[in-house]
């Protein structure tokens, strides 16, 4: 059932996952789902558990290369599948145990460069929303298959790149 509702979420966007389409595409009665997932905040944060559960920082290295890895890991999964990134965003009470946890290291990483509260929520912030606003634009570019593939590199290259000034600058501004 979560295959099928991401096949949905990433053909159709976020408009396009309903609890009937799913029930639809998976051959079961809608109730099913209901009984399983619970509601749509259910099924979303069912879904968030399966995409980010492996996002995470490396447990080793500088704290600049472990907040690279661990936005680096989350920008990738924004790209493979926008429409879940949609979905949350449009759905705040479904804000998945899996965004709060990559908050929270994300959190505890900037924590570790002895940032006082209000630059660090900045900085949570200016990091969180490149990394949406980088994902959600290189998900949405329109391009076919095989364009994508190709220029997958050279995207991931200008995010990282992009990504490097943004945490020198944190570094640099003390």
């Amino acid at each position: 059932m979560l295959e099928a509702a991401l096949d949905i979420l990433d053909g159709g966007g976020a408009d396009a996952l309903t609890m009937r389409a799913l029930a639809k595409k998976s051959e079961v009665n809608p109730m099913t789902l209901y009984h399983h997932f619970g509601d749509q905040d259910g099924l979303i944060r069912a879904l968030s558990e399966r995409v980010y559960a492996r996002v995470t920082a490396p447990r080793v290295g500088s704290v600049q290369a472990r907040l690279m890895g661990l936005l680096q890991s989350y920008q990738s999964r924004v790209v493979q599948h926008p429409g879940l990134t949609l979905a949350i965003f449009r759905r705040p009470s479904a804000f998945p145990d899996q965004a709060r946890r990559i908050t929270d290291d994300l959190t505890a990483l900037l924590g570790e460069l002895g940032l006082p509260p209000t630059r660090l929520h900045l900085w949570i912030s200016i990091l969180v929303d490149f990394t949406h606003g980088a994902a959600l634009a290189t998900a949405m570019n329109g391009r076919s298959e095989a364009e994508d593939r190709q220029d997958k590199d050279i995207r991931d290259q200008e995010y990282t790149l992009a990504l490097t000034e943004l945490l020198d600058a944190l570094a640099r501004s003390g």
